[in-house]
Order: C-alpha cells, then structure tokens, then sequence
C-alpha cells in the first residue's frame, strides 16, 4: 500500500493538484486521500481508472506494473506532446513524436502529434514532390487516427488536418469530400470545413447561408432576454431593439422570408412595451406591424426556395419546403388578440377592432 500511495503523491503534485482539490475531483474526502498517501488505505477499486485519468497515467502505472524506465518515458512523451502546441521548433517535435508512436504505436494521440507536425513541416519544403509528400504522410497518419481513434475530440481534429492538407495541396475535391464528413456538433461545424474547400458562386452561397444561420442563432439568444420578460427592465428593451435593428441591419429591404418569424414576435414585444408606457395608439401600431410579419410568414412558409435581395444575402435562397405550417400565423395571432389578457386594455378601440377583420 506504501508504494502505491507514494505514487498517488507523486503524480498528484506532478499535475499541480492539491489533496483537497483531487479530492473534490474524485468525490471523496480529503481525509480519504491523505490516508492513501500515507498507506493506511487504498483507494477503491471504482476509483482506480478515474484516478488513473485524473493522474494522466494508465492503471498500470498507477497500480506500479509498469517497468519504472517505462514511466518515466511515457511522462517525457507526454510532456512533449502537452507542450508541442506551443512550440514552433516543428523539426525537433517531429523526431520526438516518430519515437514516440514507435513506441507506443496504440496512443492515437501521439499519431495525430506526428501527422500535425508533418503537415507545418511540408510547408518549408520548397521542392514540390517533397511538400507533396509531406502532405500524403500527415494525412495517412490522421486518417488512421480519424478510423480508429475512440476519443471525438481526437477524431475531429485528425480530420479537420486531413481537410488542410488536402485543400492546400491543392486537392479541393478530396478536402470537399473529407469536409462533408465533419461532425455538425462541433465547436468548427461542417461549413466552416466546406468554407475551405468551395471557390466561386459555391463559396459564396456558402458564406451567405452561414451569415444566415447566425443572424438566426444571435436572436434567438437576444430572444431571452425579451420574450418572456417583463416590458419594464431596460434589459428587455434593449434586447427586443437590438433584435430588431440587427435584423433591419442585416436586410435592409424588407425582404425577409423566415425573418419574417422573429419581426412579429419583435413588434408584439414592442406593443407591450407601448402599453406598459401608456400609449395604446403606438401599441396598436405595433400590432398592425407584428400581424403583417405573420402573414408574410403565412406567404413564405407556402414551400419551395425564397431569393433573398439584400446585398449580404442576395445568393442565398431560403427554402422552405421542409416547413410544415399547422395553420396560418396571421389567423393565430388574431385568436391570440382577441382571448389574451394583455391585450384586453386594447379592446375598445377602433383601431384595434380593425385588426381582427
């Protein structure tokens, strides 16, 4: 028990870890893990791979059936391989990292070390076999990785080299059809990994699709802050104005096609507001607006692809023929004037009656 506490210690300030802090990591006491230290107990067996990865060891290591010269060398390939990410001396990491996959061969993360320092490295080639060849080794390395690697992460950035290399050796169909393998979910989506490999009208469809994505995805995060708040913080305020002047920004014509969704739920925002500030006119007003972005919506939404005309978006079509409208939105939206209660102050006037027709 001695020795494996000595262990534990040992690798526990390695990784800069203190016994409460492991502790709290591992979901026991300090206590526990001072008494590990000292050899009066051991860990549980549950405990043993958690503790291992936490470590940064295997439970070979860990539980002291590795060679000791074999430790000390897998700590130095891993050091190297932690620190290789902020270095440039990419010839002395790449007869590092050869060892180091000629050693442990089934440590995918040492392939992908190797197959990353082959592709900075062919770029120094001047010779265009050699820059060529550089590049076929870098991939064959992280396409092994990408194949068998467990580990998404691992995998994800094997194939996003795999994807460099291909599109700047030239290659644009192969990194095209590499790219369209990229994982949606990831932090770099699949687009991003097609922005590298398209040229032309495609590139530029592309681009104006992502700008729409992310117009979509920036109000629908403002949309917290307002949809369901109160009209009185400044924050609702601010965030339904920004909402909409991003939008009006983005496509300054008008033509908004699914916009048209979030310029409704604007302009109904905006009536609340009207009325918690006493001006049931403008309240109005901003109902008449919110309930022509709804049968706007209503047009839109028949099916079929939609040309946007604004500049930033005018290679762009929307298409909505996978939309699948349960009922039309202008009619919902007089159902909801006419039954909800924030609107009962409203009820009275002409201009309001004029709206349900």
């Amino acid at each position: 028990m001695q020795n494996i506490g000595k262990r534990i210690k040992d690798l526990r300030k390695q990784n800069d870890l203190t016994q409460e802090k492991l502790a709290n990591l591992l979901g026991v006491t300090d206590k526990a893990v001072s008494k590990w230290e000292c050899g009066a107990t051991m860990p549980d067996l549950a405990l043993i791979v958690p503790l291992a990865r936490l470590l940064k060891v295997s439970t070979d290591v860990l539980l002291g059936n590795a060679p000791p010269e074999q430790d000390e060398r897998k700590r130095y390939f891993d050091e190297e391989y932690f620190d290789f990410w902020n270095k440039d001396d990419h010839e002395a990491d790449y007869l590092i990292a050869k060892e180091a996959v000629a050693e442990y061969p089934g440590d995918y993360r040492y392939l992908h070390w190797l197959g990353t320092v082959e592709y900075y490295i062919a770029f120094r080639h001047q010779d265009e076999t050699e820059f060529l060849a550089a590049m076929d080794e870098s991939i064959a390395h992280n396409l092994l990785v990408y194949e068998n690697a467990s580990d998404e992460e691992l995998k994800n950035s094997a194939l996003w080299t795999v994807i460099c290399a291909y599109r700047y050796s030239g290659r644009i169909a192969e990194a095209k059809k590499y790219a369209e393998m990229y994982p949606e979910g990831s932090p770099t989506t699949r687009n991003d990994a097609l922005e590298m490999c398209l040229q032309g009208e495609e590139l530029l469809i592309l681009r104006q699709e992502m700008i729409s994505d992310a117009l979509a995805n920036l109000c629908s995060k403002l949309e917290k802050h307002w949809r369901f708040e109160s009209p009185a913080l400044p924050r609702t305020r601010e965030a339904v104005l920004a909402t909409k002047t991003i939008i009006e920004t983005v496509i300054p014509d008008g033509n908004y096609h699914y916009f048209h969704f979030w310029m409704q739920f604007v302009h109904e925002k905006l009536s609340d507001i009207a009325q918690a500030d006493g001006d049931p006119a403008l309240a109005v007003e901003e109902l008449s607006k919110a309930l022509y972005h709804a049968s706007e919506r209503d047009r839109s939404m028949t099916g079929g692809k939609h040309p946007y005309t604004c500049p930033i978006l005018d290679h762009y079509d929307y298409d909505f023929s996978s939309s699948r409208p349960i009922g039309s939105c202008a009619e919902y939206m007089k159902t909801e004037l006419r039954e909800q209660k924030r609107y009962e102050p409203l009820r009275h006037r002409e201009d309001f009656k004029a709206l349900l027709n």
